[in-house]
């Protein structure tokens, strides 16, 4: 019993130190997603930044599409992996998994380029977004592929390589050049960016070559085909639910709001996100322990991890809500003054993040623990609702419809991931106090 204690006080203290590492890397991080928005809106105007935002809403749900599943499928298998040292086995998923989402997302950019007007003013009614659809679809394979070069590092645990990849050298690149060039159109900034994001996937590559270049005479299991896409399916399907999830009332609210509006919705959601940075910089740290913890069945871990995980995110994560529903006119105002009458939705979609924090990492609980179709099934759930809500709401009332439309969706697709942890392994992630 004593050296149980000992073990869990040990477990939670490592935690708790890589938790911290992690938050202030992701707090890094946030804020350069943060400081591009800022600087979008600042550097555009409210219109042409309208027009922005709502190509890289498109490209970043595109680009998830390219991915087939896979991200977890590469965090999940390099976090069992890397402990034993098997670096063959991370280097050849690695190499099926890009060859795999490049040919996706080469498909789909081609497509893109190809269907921008179209798109832009049949579905958008929004003429004006073609050249920024076009110009940024080069942008969609970086998008990519960077994302799934990052969860090969977080599943190695180096975490300052895999949020610089994800989170931080594009978004850099992108505001150096708004603030040093005469970018002054969305036109523009898409086509910088889309440079910016092959860039970032050249530099992340090379982030993960020197992470794996270790030799090992480890032996390693065979990795066939069917190890990698039998689990992306009905991951594939969770994150295009996810992606609909956090997207679809902004893609509606495009076909029917004015450009000035869309630009107070996607400034406001991504400042929200804010409150949720710490559940990303909590996952890094815990996920690829969780798929260890599975791979030798300790379920007790699991728990102790968890929890310990929820609490240290209330910790960090209930100032910022309290700056964001007590304080939104003054946060939008630093976009502008054009973006001070989103405060509202600021305020609601903050709200909506927060249950996203406070029920824990409940996502890679099920998808590190071979539950993936448990967290599907929540998604389908939670997706159609997000889509109803907003075909619902977002005619009569606007930008407020689909800020309410998303934060209700991203409540609910939680509390029906916390049920199937629940019934799955055995503990509430609520229930922080035990």
């Amino acid at each position: 019993m004593i050296s149980a204690a000992l073990k869990g006080h040990g477990e939670s203290r490592a935690l708790a130190w890589d938790t911290l590492i992690a938050l202030v890397v992701r707090l890094v991080g946030a804020g350069s997603s943060f400081f591009m928005s800022l600087v979008i809106a600042r550097a555009l105007g409210a219109q042409e930044a309208g027009y922005f935002l709502l190509a890289f809403s498109i490209i970043t749900f595109l680009a998830a599409l390219s991915r087939a599943g896979l991200d977890n499928v590469v965090l999940r298998h390099t976090g069992a992996a890397a402990p034993d040292g098997d670096m063959l086995r991370v280097r050849l998923l690695m190499r099926r998994s890009l060859l795999l989402a490049g040919g996706l997302s080469l498909l789909i950019a081609g497509l893109l380029i190809l269907l921008a007007e179209p798109v832009a003013l049949y579905v958008f009614n929004k003429p004006e977004l073609g050249p920024v659809l076009r110009l940024m679809a080069p942008g969609l394979v970086g998008l990519a592929l960077f994302t799934l070069v990052a969860m090969s590092l977080q599943g190695l645990r180096r975490v300052i390589a895999s949020v610089s990849t994800v989170n931080i050298l594009a978004n850099l690149l992108l505001i150096t050049a708004l603030l040093s060039l005469p970018l002054g159109s969305a036109a523009s900034a898409s086509a910088t960016y889309s440079t910016a994001a092959i860039l970032t996937l050249l530099v992340g590559l090379g982030l993960w070559w020197r992470a794996t270049s270790v030799k090992t005479d480890t032996a390693h299991e065979p990795l066939v085909w069917r190890d990698i896409l039998s689990p992306a399916l009905p991951l594939w399907i969770v994150l295009i639910m996810t992606q609909l999830i956090q997207w679809s009332a902004q893609f509606i609210a495009g076909a029917q709001v004015a450009p000035e509006q869309l630009a107070q919705l996607a400034v406001a959601q991504r400042t929200a996100m804010l409150t949720s940075f710490v559940l990303m910089a909590v996952n890094l740290v815990v996920a690829p322990r969780f798929a260890a913890m599975h791979g030798k069945g300790d379920l007790d871990g699991m728990r102790r991890v968890a929890l310990t995980s929820v609490r240290l995110m209330l910790l960090a994560a209930t100032p910022v809500l309290a700056v964001m529903v007590f304080l939104p006119d003054w946060l939008m105002r630093l976009f502008g003054e054009e973006f001070a009458a989103g405060a509202s939705l600021l305020r609601i979609l903050a709200i909506g993040q927060f249950v996203n924090v406070a029920t824990g990492s409940v996502g890679y609980l099920l998808s590190m623990t071979g539950h993936e179709k448990d967290l599907r099934n929540s998604l389908l759930i939670a997706a159609p609702l997000s889509i109803v809500l907003s075909l619902w709401l977002i005619p009569t009332y606007g930008a407020i419809g689909a800020a309410v439309a998303t934060a209700m969706a991203i409540a609910s697709q939680n509390l029906l991931a916390v049920f199937w942890v629940r019934r799955r392994l055995g503990f509430n992630t609520l229930a922080i106090w035990r």
